[in-house]
């Protein structure tokens, strides 16, 4: 049912006390404030607000209710225009996260459970004090879609393919060297590039730079990671730069996406590889993704859990003279105009890229930004 039904007023949030009320609303249950939200949807019971959601990008986020409004079919209103105001802006495909509690509830709006951590706090100490989280899909199905498109990718391939999960911004050296390592440790090894477009390069300079670096290894498909893999609907914070005092030190929201972006690679994206081994490279610098890895070696091979166990390999970064080849060195470099330090550092097709006319606007992009990634 709508919310005039009800005799509740919905509104579009702008204003300054606006926003505190929802930040006050969110916090009050326990949520986070989203960062970046495209748009920000309140009920109001006269003046008192009693529920919000928001709308960041694909991905329908802080979803509260007031504890004396619930059950009254306030979070229903909610979810239903937000879904109604991302049709109207072209948004055909919407993820939601919700408590891994009160994921039933969303599901018995249209969506789809892809993942929830409430299995994994069950038998592990690792997400200690945390409440739970859950990643829905809407419209149902979706996901199937996308595994179905890799079945003609998949097709001849060999059970017990190893994979690699890489952003390579840009394609180093350091990414090559773990590339060649799985694909000898490997009968076959799927590449997945991450596909979300939040890194400093492009997503199909990236891609290319991928699939130029590694041609002549003839074992590896090099596959997008499309909405599933570490993307802002399953890995939301890890493309957000945290402030100078959280640099060395990871929230509970890192954790809980993490883990639902791992349990969704082993529930699904094994499966459809045909993957029974990930390799990752030891993170020394990143607090966000040393604490993925952590999380990786905890999900992937655990006795239980939904999908079979998956062995990690960390192997450590590659170095030369003792300091590791990192993307996050080579764009310092770019930053600093020490072009000609980065030549050691890559492979020759991303050498050749980055002197090229094409990559100008990348660096001076990069010289211009603190982003993170």
């Amino acid at each position: 049912m709508s919310a005039e039904h009800f005799g509740w007023e919905e509104r579009i949030l702008f204003s300054s006390k606006e926003i505190a009320e929802r930040n006050a609303l969110l916090i009050s249950r326990g949520l986070n404030v989203p960062e970046n939200a495209d748009l920000i949807i309140g009920l109001y019971e006269g003046d008192t607000l009693i529920a919000t959601g928001s709308l960041v990008g694909t991905v329908l986020q802080g979803i509260a209710v007031s504890s004396q409004t619930e059950g009254e079919g306030a979070a229903a209103a909610i979810v239903s225009s937000l879904i109604k105001n991302a049709v109207n802006r072209g948004i055909q495909h919407l993820f939601l996260f919700s408590s891994a509690q009160e994921a039933n509830r969303f599901e018995a709006l249209g969506f789809s459970l892809l993942a929830s951590t409430a299995q994994i706090l069950a038998f592990s100490d690792f997400l200690e004090g945390a409440n739970g989280a859950a990643l829905l899909e809407w419209p149902t199905g979706q996901i199937d879609n996308w595994l179905n498109s890799l079945k003609p990718v998949v097709e001849g391939k060999p059970y017990g393919s190893g994979a690699v999960v890489v952003n390579c911004n840009p394609f180093t050296l350091g990414h090559r060297a773990l590339i060649e390592y799985a694909a000898l440790k490997s009968p076959w090894l799927y590449v997945i590039v991450v596909e979300e477009d939040r890194s400093l390069f492009p997503f199909n300079v990236r891609f290319e730079l991928v699939k130029k670096g590694t041609a002549d290894i003839k074992n590896i498909t090099v596959l997008k990671g499309g909405q599933y893999v570490i993307s802002s609907a399953t890995f939301p914070t890890y493309f957000i730069r945290p402030k100078n005092s959280e640099a060395d030190t990871v929230s509970i929201a890192v954790s809980l996406h993490a883990a639902l972006d791992l349990i969704l690679f082993r529930r699904y994206i094994a499966p459809a590889l045909k993957v029974t081994d990930r390799f990752v490279g030891t993170e020394p610098y990143c607090p966000t993704t040393s604490s993925y890895n952590k999380m990786m070696k905890k999900i992937l091979p655990a006795a239980k859990g939904e999908g079979v166990p998956i062995r990690v390999h960390e192997i450590p970064r590659f170095e030369i003279e003792g300091a590791a080849v990192s993307a996050s060195r080579v764009r310092d470099l770019l930053r600093s105009g020490n072009i000609h330090a980065i030549k050691p550092l890559v492979p020759e097709t991303t050498w050749q890229w980055l002197t090229s006319a094409e990559a100008l606007p990348v660096i001076k992009k990069i010289q211009h930004s603190n982003s993170r990634h």
